[in-house]
């Protein structure tokens, strides 16, 4: 197994400190490092990508058991260190923003989909999910952790306050699980905040409906206004007329009067499949 340094040896060594701007903060437990990795349920025969490696935390565990690693870090100094204790054949390192990162291309003709695994830094991990869904189905499941409060609407139910726009996404293309919580003490330096690790897995096929950027569009304009219902809140979306919304409410069997944080991952399917529809018969 690679010699990884600790956060507390290697900010020792290198005479430096975690950099705020990158929103560094390095999983100190090998033991939640090796829960985390074991909650991927790896293959031999996988190919995983893990976003913001750091030090190695995950690295050093998820090696030993898969067929190809790529590894995703921006900060410079860190893929030196990685490129010094990953040089095996099966490790690819990428110095690049984790949301420029094309799944697809990296998940090549494989029929085996991507694994994705990573400590992610807080400020991307919403829009990190938004990207993932984009380049579905190239990924078929993911381990993160993140601050407990982003997990919290990742994986928030209809009715509650956290449910808004990624949770309905999500919840279209994936099933979300939280697993377990993990403290500001396991980690150098220690955030202000508790996060928490989840599982998500993707479906297996596209869900028969709009693709991703209409849906995306729908939902966001739904939301946009929490307080309004959906009648009011996609009144003119995508240039539909009033009467084409209300029969393919009455179609969804969806009240109109309803708000959006009422409606199921299913429901909003349902009701953006028959408005792409009315709204392409519109437009003719």
């Amino acid at each position: 197994m690679p010699d990884f340094l600790s956060p507390g040896e290697y900010f020792r060594q290198m005479k430096s400190r975690p950099r705020k701007q990158f929103g560094q903060h390095f999983l100190a437990q090998p033991a939640t490092a090796l829960r985390i990795v074991q909650s991927a349920e790896l293959s031999d025969a996988d190919a995983v990508v893990e976003i913001g490696p750091g030090l190695g935390a995950l690295t050093r565990f998820i090696l030993p058991r898969v067929k190809k690693l790529h590894l995703i870090e921006l900060d410079k100094k860190i893929v030196e260190y990685l490129r010094e204790r990953t040089a095996a054949e099966n490790v690819f390192i990428h110095q690049q923003d984790a949301l420029s990162v094309d799944f697809g291309n990296l998940a090549g003709t494989s029929e085996k989909r991507l694994v994705v695994l990573g400590n992610l830094p807080y400020h991307i991990s919403s829009p990190l999910m938004f990207h993932l869904l984009e380049n579905f189905p190239a990924v078929g499941r993911a381990v993160f952790m993140v601050q407990k409060e982003v997990g919290g609407r990742f994986a928030a139910v209809p009715g509650t306050k956290d449910y808004g726009v990624l949770t309905v996404l999500l919840g279209i293309y994936s099933r979300v699980r939280t697993l377990f919580t993990v403290g500001p003490g396991q980690f150098y330096p220690p955030p202000r905040v508790d996060s928490v690790v989840l599982r998500i897995d993707f479906a297996e096929e596209h869900p028969r409906g709009p693709d991703f950027d209409f849906l995306r569009k729908l939902v966001s304009k739904a939301f946009q206004q929490r307080r309004k219902t959906l009648g009011n809140s996609l009144a003119g979306v995508f240039h539909l007329s009033s009467a084409a919304l209300m029969e393919a409410f009455e179609r969804a069997s969806i009240d109109p009067k309803r708000r959006p944080e009422t409606l199921s991952p299913n429901e909003f399917l349902a009701l953006a499949a028959l408005i792409r529809s009315y709204a392409a018969n519109d437009s003719r």
